[in-house]
């Protein structure tokens, strides 16, 4: 019995990840014909000069920046995906699901563009503020489109700790309880996590992505809280 729900496991992992491949290649494809305003608006933004060292470097870099675009906007595409994937593993209700996967998406941007508009532009002024007379900043476009992407993605993903917690709480896996007591330890790890993540050892910029976190970590909790007691009201009903 196990080892068909392992095997019925791996066949919807395979499928999400090749159809959530797919949505990546085919938005890349249309993000690669505006490749270069975006380079140019991601520049423009971070009031950056770059430079590229071999002849292909502008090309591959483009190809590179057009699988990020790619992936980043595919990703509501992805979530809907992974929603009609692994509903039968979830047990979520439609509405339940709809919710889930509207914020999601809606988390996913707001920690991409939050990185995109503040972040990025102050961590990138901080990072070439050493620049003098004597010492310049040459930085490739490949090296700067990597850093760049990395960043909101990593912001991204951070601001979906209110989903993961409580998609933990309907699985039973975590007690909103556990991380009320455990919060002096999460404060410490959100800290470390932010001053590794963020592209600068001042506290400013570490601050840009631990306040936002530590604020939805406790949306999370009280997300838990609230399903905590709908699942308790409903054990209750049952048993009258």
């Amino acid at each position: 019995m196990e080892r068909e729900k392992v095997i019925i496991i791996l066949k919807v992992a395979k499928s999400l990840i090749l159809k959530a491949l797919l949505a990546v290649a085919i938005s890349g494809v249309v993000s690669f014909l505006f490749s270069k305003p975006l380079l140019l608006r991601l520049l423009k933004n971070t009031s950056m000069k770059v430079y590229y060292y071999t002849l292909p470097e502008v090309f591959l870099s483009s190809v590179e920046l057009s699988i990020f675009a790619g992936a980043f906007f595919a990703m509501p595409v992805i979530v809907v995906i992974a929603w009609l994937e692994l509903r039968g593993v979830l047990k979520l209700k439609a509405l339940e699901g709809l919710v889930f996967s509207a914020s999601t998406i809606i988390l996913f941007y707001l920690g991409g563009f939050f990185c995109y508009l503040v972040v990025l532009p102050s961590g990138i002024k901080f990072l070439v503020g050493y620049e003098n007379e004597m010492l310049k900043a040459m930085i490739s476009v490949e090296k700067f489109i990597t850093f760049c992407a990395i960043m909101v993605f990593a912001f991204g993903v951070t601001f979906e700790i209110p989903i993961i917690l409580l998609l933990a709480s309907k699985k039973g896996v975590l007690k909103s309880r556990t991380l009320t007591k455990t919060r002096r330890f999460a404060v410490l790890f959100i800290a470390i996590a932010s001053a590794i993540i963020t592209p600068t050892p001042d506290v400013y910029n570490m601050m840009l992505l631990a306040v936002p976190t530590y604020f939805l970590f406790e949306i999370g909790i009280i997300l838990m809280k609230i399903n905590e007691r709908k699942q308790k009201t409903l054990l209750t009903q049952r048993d009258l």
